[in-house]
């Protein structure tokens, strides 16, 4: 009976036991499993906390670049407080939870990311985001017919330079020919001076006759006629008047009212472009100023213009994947003849995009020139097809070289009245061009509009010129002198040029280089005696 009573006992101790130990195991389970979930929900509520702060601060967008280009873009204002501010709003997320007791243990910024970065590469992810919602314009087919046209200008380009080579080489020729006469002359005299003294008495007997010959002789010699005499005054005027037109500069003719050109201009300090280092800034403006080297006198000019490799690329990014610029810069920047933005840095923005000069002068003084130079090059090569415009170049010529009496130089001649009329309806068509009107793409007799003639007279009444079938504006050249920049690094960068200048008058001290597109978070939270460690991305 005893023995059944111990046993009964001890399987009652071994029960008890038993279900002690698992109800030990159940709690630990449990407690492990809370701890879990706390540590789980702290993480997942340290992440919301560490992203709506991230969120928090990158509402602080630039107002001022966003109202005016569209852009996110943080405003450089609030960089020096993204840390302090940060923290703040973490802690103020866990403010007022007693279950969960967390706080920010550290923080730091690091891989910053601004506007300026990369070539421009956040610059142009703003833009593409922006005219997603906008419908891209078009770009004309009548510029994809420029540059054909202008390919096909540049092949003839080479064949006129030849044309003027040959005809300095025959100018050349003609001098080597004159000093070899003048030192033969030079030697008879000497060898004859002794004869001569000698027949003195005998020369002077026959002086009645010598008088005689030269008077018959001058009697055989036809008189200059009076169209002669017309085409060497219209010849005369025509050059005065184009000397006058380049001393006075070629804006002061082609603008309708040069006084009131803007002369606004920027610093050329802390500029984006300036990081950029690129000889493509500086190759324009030498190939642009050889329009400067023209004269009607000599063929130094026509010779170095006709040097200028005019071709145009047409791979760039600008006309394949980065084409959607093109229209947001049509949106966004003003140019001459738009309506003026009194209060921007400068008035002709798109002409530095394309110039990038410091002052709107000089900038619209370049585009100016691009355009002359090709319309020159255009109307250069027609004046050399055309019959009726050979003809014209022709009797002017001969009417020139006979009173020089050097009829060796008739090419020469030719070369330069070609020159001077191709370039005086260059002038007359840039004229139009800056009144707003259009000008023909080709060239043809239906569409020329000067003649030998009356071509002082046209130019200074500013005649408007003829259209052509298919025909070009100056917003036209414009973009495609965009878009014949090939990468679209320039422009992006100029591009940032003027949207620091024009925000810097309103926020002082606006650099794009501090304008933060992204930026990466790397801290901890504490959360009781456990650390979280994060990092975290933010960006537009």
């Amino acid at each position: 009976m005893q023995v059944q009573y111990d046993k009964y006992f001890d399987e009652r101790g071994q029960i008890t036991i038993f279900l002690s130990l698992l109800f030990l195991v159940l709690m630990m389970s449990f407690l492990f499993i809370v701890e879990g979930v706390i540590s789980y929900s702290a993480s997942s509520l340290g992440e919301d906390a560490v992203k709506g702060a991230g969120e928090s601060i990158m509402a602080n967008y630039d107002r001022e670049l966003f109202k005016n280009y569209h852009l996110f873009f943080l405003d450089p204002r609030q960089k020096d407080y993204i840390v302090t501010d940060g923290k703040e709003f973490i802690n103020q997320y866990f403010s007022g939870n007693s279950f969960f007791d967390i706080y920010c243990d550290s923080l730091e910024v690091t891989g910053e990311k601004t506007a300026v970065d990369e070539d421009g590469l956040y610059l142009k992810h703003e833009i593409r985001e922006w005219m997603k919602y906008r419908e891209e314009k078009e770009i004309a087919k009548v510029l994809e017919d420029i540059i054909r046209n202008t390919k096909k200008n540049d092949g003839e380009r080479k064949e006129c330079q030849e044309e003027v080579d040959s005809a300095e080489t025959d100018i050349k020729k003609e001098q080597d020919e004159e000093v070899n006469q003048e030192t033969k002359e030079e030697a008879n005299k000497k060898d004859t001076e002794s004869d001569l003294k000698g027949d003195v008495d005998k020369n002077t007997d026959n002086v009645e006759d010598m008088k005689s010959d030269e008077k018959a002789a001058s009697d055989e010699i036809e008189p200059v006629s009076e169209e002669t005499l017309k085409e060497r005054s219209n010849w005369k005027e025509i050059k005065e008047t184009l000397q006058l037109l380049m001393r006075t500069g070629i804006l002061f003719y082609a603008a309708e009212h040069p006084e009131n050109l803007s002369r606004q201009s920027i610093p050329g300090t802390n500029l984006p472009s300036k990081r950029v280092k690129s000889s493509s800034f500086d190759n324009e403006q030498r190939l642009l100023d050889k329009m400067d080297e023209l004269s009607f006198s000599s063929l130094k000019g026509i010779k170095s213009l006709l040097s200028v490799d005019i071709s145009m690329d047409g791979r760039g990014t600008l006309w394949t994947k980065d084409r959607y610029i093109i229209s947001y810069i049509e949106d966004c920047f003003s140019f001459y003849g738009s309506s003026d933005k009194k209060d921007n840095a400068l008035l002709y923005e798109v002409e530095y995009l394309i110039s990038g000069k410091n002052s709107d002068i000089d900038n619209l003084k370049r585009v100016a020139n691009y355009i002359l130079l090709l319309r020159f090059i255009n109307n250069y090569i027609f004046t050399g097809k055309d019959t009726q415009m050979k003809m014209q170049i022709n009797t002017m010529a001969s009417a020139i070289t006979g009173v020089m009496g050097m009829p060796q130089t008739m090419k020469a001649v030719q070369v330069l009245i070609r020159m001077a009329i191709s370039y005086g309806e260059s002038l007359l068509e840039l004229h139009t061009l800056f009144s707003g009107g259009e000008v023909p793409l080709i060239k043809d007799k239906t569409t020329w509009n000067l003649t030998l003639k009356t071509m002082a007279e046209q130019l200074r009444n500013k005649q408007i010129v003829k259209k052509g079938k298919k025909n070009i504006s100056y917003k036209d050249y414009l973009k495609l002198f965009l878009l014949t920049k090939g990468n679209s690094r320039t422009v992006c960068y100029r591009m940032m040029d003027i949207m620091q200048e024009n925000i810097a008058s309103k926020e002082p001290g606006f650099l794009m280089e501090n304008c933060l597109f992204s930026y990466s978070w790397k801290g901890s939270l504490a959360a009781g005696g456990v650390k979280l460690n994060f990092v975290k991305q933010c960006s537009y």
